[in-house]
């Protein structure tokens, strides 16, 4: 076998990007991605291990259960490298043997869209409680602040909490530290998303007056999304890729099936304006914005959808509101559970959000040669013309002589005639090319669609892509 090397200018390497659409439809508090709907197997009810609307990160125990075929776990043996999952505690860690077994939650992981209401002045209601739970900790701690230790910063830069100074609470009698308190009074504290990408939005301003975090508008409008109500959509990029492509966000809004809004950004620069139903209230408006790179829907639009006839119990309060972009989405892994049956119920309103992604797929080319006077010899056995002669041993005194016999190549040059052959030529037919790697070990076989005469006089260049 022959084998040719490639050169730097065999290889090259370049980007396909491609632009894949999306589409999440929401209704009654359940979301689904692409119109899929529940697959059941052969071995579990739920074929890919995740709820309805969610993707499967990296495709792990598709069709597998707990009970029969067992789920996929990550784990780690304990040895000398002392590695472990951070979920394991060092106490938990140094109490196991070396070589037990110390597993992970089970795969897989998922993803899916989410969507956070902020109310009315929602920041500084956040920032006061958020107050108020650190003034109640001191308080129950003996009015004892948390202290840190006598270097303030770890070697990675971070508070460093003392843990040398323990406090029993007045409230439930347990003693903690300050490194203790402190990462149990962050599991209390809540914080605003929307209020974490306020410089985020303020670095787009150039693009539209409505970047701005905090704007009055010429119209006597003034807005502060530390202060309005704010719809805010997130999703995550494994579903986008690098950015979602400008101009692809749509977002259609239903009412017992009618379309009572929708929007778009027909502009390219992420204004999301009501351009239907034509006519309606707000159109033309622009109910929020998007970011592209960053994966978010922001909305604002307040106005009246659709009258008293939308007034929905959109909060889960038993409190009807009028229907407005502030509830584009309700029911979104926002903790709003299925509604059933009455006047107002939230089951009458649907929604759909499409946009397309933006991956790009590296693609290494790679030219194949095939020269003149070469590969034109075949190592399969039909190639050679084999004889029924049996001299191949001789007679010499009382031993036995052997020598390899004369193999002659098939002449397989057509001929214009039936009878007479065709003068001899080496004729090989070419129908799949190996890829080795420096140490001959065949990575990769590409085939080609049709096999092709190759011949001492011709030379070919098979074209090959590998996307890596």
């Amino acid at each position: 076998m022959s084998f040719r090397k490639f050169t730097s200018n065999d290889l090259y390497v370049n980007f396909l990007r491609t632009n894949p659409s999306y589409k999440f439809d929401i209704y009654n508090s359940e979301i689904y991605y692409n119109n899929k709907s529940l697959q059941t197997g052969q071995f579990a009810d739920n074929v890919g291990n995740v709820p309805v609307g969610h993707i499967n990160l990296y495709e792990m125990n598709i069709d597998r259960s707990s009970d029969g075929t067992g789920l996929i776990f990550p784990f780690i043996n304990k040895n000398s490298s002392l590695t472990t999952f951070k979920t394991v505690s060092t106490a938990d860690f140094y109490s196991l043997d070396y070589g037990s077994t110390i597993s992970g939650s089970a795969y897989p992981l998922s993803a899916s869209i989410v969507r956070e209401f902020f109310d009315d002045d929602h920041y500084n209601t956040m920032r006061t409680n958020n107050e108020t739970i650190i003034q109640n900790e001191k308080d129950d701690h003996l009015s004892t602040n948390i202290q840190l230790q006598n270097g303030d910063l770890t070697d990675s830069g971070f508070p460093d909490f003392s843990t040398s100074d323990p406090v029993t609470s007045t409230a439930d009698g347990v003693t903690r530290n300050s490194l203790q308190r402190y990462t149990r009074l962050k599991t209390l504290l809540s914080s605003s998303h929307v209020h974490s990408l306020k410089n985020i939005i303020n670095s787009k301003r150039m693009l539209s007056p409505h970047f701005q975090y905090s704007a009055s508008f010429s119209s006597g409008y003034e807005r502060d999304l530390d202060v309005v109500p704010v719809n805010l959509i997130s999703i995550p990029s494994i579903f986008f890729g690098s950015e979602v492509e400008r101009g692809t966000f749509e977002l259609n809004y239903y009412l017992t099936g009618t379309l009572i809004g929708q929007l778009k950004d027909e502009n390219n620069n992420g204004e999301l304006i009501q351009v239907g139903p034509v006519g309606s209230e707000g159109s033309g408006s622009v109910a929020g914005i998007a970011l592209y790179k960053e994966g978010f829907v922001i909305l604002t639009g307040s106005w009246d959808l659709a009258g008293t006839d939308g007034q929905l119990n959109y909060k889960n309060t038993g409190t009807a509101v009028t229907s407005s972009w502030l509830y584009f989405g309700v029911g979104a892994n926002d903790g709003i559970p299925t509604d059933g049956e009455g006047i107002d119920t939230r089951a009458s309103a649907s929604f759909a959000m499409h946009f397309s992604g933006t991956t790009e797929v590296p693609v290494m080319t790679m030219l194949a040669h095939a020269p003149k006077g070469q590969f034109n010899y075949s190592n399969n056995p039909t190639y050679l013309s084999r004889s029924t002669a049996t001299d191949y041993y001789s007679s010499l005194t009382s031993s036995i002589f052997y020598k390899e016999p004369e193999l002659s190549t098939v002449n397989i040059v057509s001929s214009s005639f039936e009878t007479p052959t065709a003068s001899f030529g080496k004729e090989t037919y070419i129908s799949k090319i190996g890829i080795y790697d420096k140490d001959k070990n065949l990575i990769a076989v590409t085939t080609v669609a049709k096999p092709v005469k190759k011949t001492e006089d011709r030379e070919f260049t098979f074209k090959v892509k590998l996307d890596i």
